[in-house]
């Protein structure tokens, strides 16, 4: 996983602190083992369910789901995702309005905290797969904020 902030005067590297002091959590895992590291995210939130998420951007249904994500949204719970397949590039807006990037890959799991908005872009390169636990349907739902140039994926 790789992370830069980036900055009207540029970008740099951000690193592990700089994510946490923004209450963004990333980690690693076996993804031949994933069934185990969402066992143990599902327990450690208390959470119950989880969806199985595969997406393919040569689907219509796919890229228009893709697309809808591109947009600049936040949640009402926190978003986990830990990757199986594929890779893709997350933009979380900080607290101080600066974005970070932080590109995601198989064995990656992320946390963005709950009301922080986001976008996700897949890659376009092939297909993409993740576990996403939640503790309820309600707290996945995509509050948008309001689209221009400055909050639309690049």
């Amino acid at each position: 996983m790789r992370a830069i902030r980036m900055r009207a005067d540029g970008e740099g590297e951000a690193t592990e602190a700089e994510l946490e002091a923004e209450g963004i959590r990333c980690g690693a895992f076996d993804p031949g083992a994933a069934a185990l590291a969402l066992q143990r995210v599902v327990a450690d939130r208390g959470w119950t369910e989880h969806e199985d998420v595969r997406r393919d951007g040569s689907k219509p249904r796919d890229e228009a789901e893709s697309a809808r994500e591109a947009d600049e949204h936040c949640h009402l719970g926190d978003e986990v995702r830990l990757f199986v397949e594929g890779q893709g590039c997350y933009d979380i807006r900080c607290t101080n309005d600066d974005w970070l990037r932080i590109w995601v890959g198989a064995g990656d799991l992320i946390a963005v905290p709950v009301r922080r908005y986001h976008r996700f872009m897949a890659s376009k390169a092939g297909a993409i797969r993740y576990l996403q636990p939640y503790g309820g349907r309600h707290l996945l739902m995509q509050l948008y904020r309001v689209s221009d140039d400055r909050t639309r994926a690049m």
